[in-house]
C-alpha cells in the first residue's frame, strides 16, 4: 500500500503530471492508500498491543487479528487501484454519481463495482475488528489463563526528565479543543454557505416550488 501510494504522490508532487490527474480519483486513491492504509493498519497493530494490557487478558486468536489486517490490506488495494486508473482516464472526484448511460464512461462502471467491493470487505474487516477486540473482553484474565500475557509496557527514559509538565499538556481538553476550532474554521463557514448564501439554482428551485 505504501508503495502504489507514494508512487502516486510523486505523481501528485510533479507538477507536469499532476496538470493530467489534479481533482480526479487518483488523488482520492492516493491519500486512501497512505492514511487509510498504512497509518490505519498500524493503529489496527497498536490496538491489538494495548488492548490486551489494558484488559488484562490475553489475546483470543492471533489468526483472526492477522486475518482482519490481511483482509484490510487487499480490500484497500482492491478499492483505490481501479480509482487510480479511472483517475488516469479523467474520472473525476467529489461526484455523487455518473451517468454511465454516456458512451464516453460507459466503461467505468464495471471498475466502480470492482472498487464497490473491495469496501466491502473493508467492511468485512472494519467489523472483524470490533469482533476481535470484544474478544479480549470474553477471556479469563492473564493471571488464570493457560496462555502467556506480554510482559508490562516499557517505555524510553528521557535523558533529561521534565520537572513540571503543564497540565494543559497533559491531558486531552486542551488539543479537543484546538481541533474543534480548526474544525470550525475549516468547515464552518463552507457549511454555512448552504443557508446564508444558498446557490441560485436553489434559491430558482424555491420560487417555481408550489407553495
Amino acid at each position: 500500500m505504501l508503495w502504489f501510494g507514494g508512487f502516486g504522490g510523486l505523481i501528485n508532487m510533479s507538477y507536469g503530471m499532476n496538470a493530467m490527474v489534479h481533482n480526479t480519483s487518483w488523488v482520492t486513491a492516493h491519500f486512501h492508500l497512505i492514511f487509510g492504509g498504512t497509518v490505519v493498519i498500524m493503529y489496527f497493530a497498536i490496538a491489538y498491543e494495548i488492548w490486551p494490557r489494558l484488559t488484562g487478558r490475553a489475546a483470543p486468536s492471533l489468526a483472526s487479528q492477522r486475518r482482519q489486517l490481511w483482509l484490510w490490506a487487499i480490500g484497500m488495494l482492491v478499492m483505490t487501484l481501479p480509482w487510480h486508473w479511472l483517475g488516469l482516464f479523467g474520472q473525476w472526484r467529489r461526484v455523487a454519481h455518473f451517468d454511465y448511460d454516456d458512451p464516453l464512461i460507459a466503461w467505468w462502471g464495471p471498475w466502480v463495482v470492482v472498487s464497490l467491493i473491495g469496501g466491502i470487505v473493508l467492511l468485512a474487516s472494519a467489523l472483524l475488528l470490533i469482533w476481535n477486540l470484544a474478544g479480549f473482553h470474553l477471556r479469563q484474565r492473564a493471571s488464570e489463563s493457560a496462555h502467556a500475557f506480554p510482559g508490562p509496557m516499557t517505555y524510553a527514559l528521557a535523558l533529561h526528565p521534565p520537572a513540571r509538565v503543564p497540565a494543559s499538556l497533559n491531558g486531552f481538553a486542551l488539543w479537543n479543543v484546538l481541533v474543534l476550532v480548526l474544525m470550525l474554521a475549516a468547515y464552518g463557514w463552507p457549511i454555512a454557505q448552504f443557508i446564508v448564501r444558498p446557490s441560485p439554482g436553489a434559491v430558482v428551485h424555491r420560487m417555481f416550488m408550489p407553495g
